[in-house]
């Protein structure tokens, strides 16, 4: 069955507006007027608007397209019906000398690189992750499924990074985190610690010029406010992810199993031992800005040199063979 990967993604609509050139800045700033009223009331997706603009060879006019996304179906009906908004689109109407029919998408596919990236870059992506939450005397493995997660990592251009003779990208994350609320605990946020390495890396697996298919590890340690107070996940035992097979960058879609185990869980104020957590998935599922060499960070290109030591460890360890999802048949328990 397919998967769409972009399950953030729905009701895109895109309208065309033409106009004389004396009147296109007024029509830029009434269809920014507009989408600011469908943010107001609720009715728009939480991504900017794109207004593109235009001549046409031949054509006195210039064309002003525009790209939202409707939060839901019902919003895009009640908008009809909302004073403001009607009010803002006659103003938009009334600058046009054309208007074509609205079209409406239900999906925006981005694209994916089928080699690593030449250049280095920024990105910031939208994932979930899961795991098992024990919390002595209050919670016993909980389900903790972190799924309004962001990741904003620095990635390394495409290059032999240890000198084998394959391809590798360094991944460095310079912050990660989410919120759940959980009935016994709380709110709870989960972000990195950043006493400790988090970071990841993606090899290329045959030497043929190809960088992929290849295969991906990923390294964190957690800072987890509770109302507790912050807890960390044993500093001396970084979670890990993957190894896991990935055959296009970004890795949206790709599944990273965790074959770690439980990790202690400690106090950070006290010291003291409160339970364990048992990583379970990391999944990204939206990329939500690619910046290609706009934020430059040479020093960020350079991997620490036992990130390759812990992707020989724990390839050997699995010996290639798929990590089985360790949530699975756990159990909601409240002590």
């Amino acid at each position: 069955m397919p998967v769409n990967v972009y399950r953030n993604e729905s009701l895109i609509q895109m309208e065309t507006y033409e106009t004389v050139p004396a009147a296109v800045d007024d029509l830029v700033d009434a269809v920014r007027a507009k989408w600011s009223v469908l943010r107001e009331h609720g009715f728009a997706g939480d991504y900017p608007v794109e207004v593109l603009r235009g001549s046409r060879n031949g054509s006195d006019t210039v064309k002003v397209v525009e790209v939202f996304r409707w939060r839901s179906v019902q919003d895009r009906i009640s908008a009809q019906t909302n004073a403001n908004y009607l009010a803002m689109a006659a103003r938009v109407s009334a600058i046009s000398v054309g208007e074509a029919p609205k079209e409406t998408f239900t999906e925006a596919v981005r694209g994916f690189n089928h080699n690593f990236p030449a250049v280095g870059g920024v990105e910031l992506l939208k994932g979930v992750c899961s795991c098992l939450l024990t919390i002595d005397g209050m919670v016993e493995n909980y389900r903790m499924s972190v799924k309004n997660g962001i990741v904003l990592m620095h990635r390394s251009p495409r290059m032999d990074l240890d000198g084998d003779g394959l391809n590798e990208m360094y991944l460095k994350i310079l912050m990660h985190g989410g919120e759940i609320i959980q009935a016994a605990l709380g709110p709870i946020r989960v972000e990195q610690n950043f006493n400790r390495p988090n970071d990841g890396i993606v090899k290329a697996d045959n030497p043929d010029g190809s960088d992929f298919p290849g295969t991906a590890i990923w390294r964190v340690s957690w800072r987890i406010q509770t109302a507790l107070g912050p807890i960390l996940t044993d500093p001396d035992q970084p979670l890990i992810f993957g190894p896991a097979r990935v055959n296009h960058y970004p890795p949206v879609g790709t599944h990273f199993h965790s074959p770690t185990g439980p990790v202690a869980l400690i106090h950070e104020e006290s010291g003291a031992r409160v339970g364990t957590l048992v990583p379970g998935e990391l999944t990204a599922f939206d990329i939500v800005v690619t910046k290609d060499d706009e934020i430059f960070a040479d020093v960020l290109n350079t991997p620490p040199a036992d990130i390759f030591e812990v992707m020989d460890e724990w390839r050997s360890r699995t010996d290639g063979a798929e990590i089985a999802p360790v949530v699975a048949g756990a159990t909601d328990g409240v002590m």
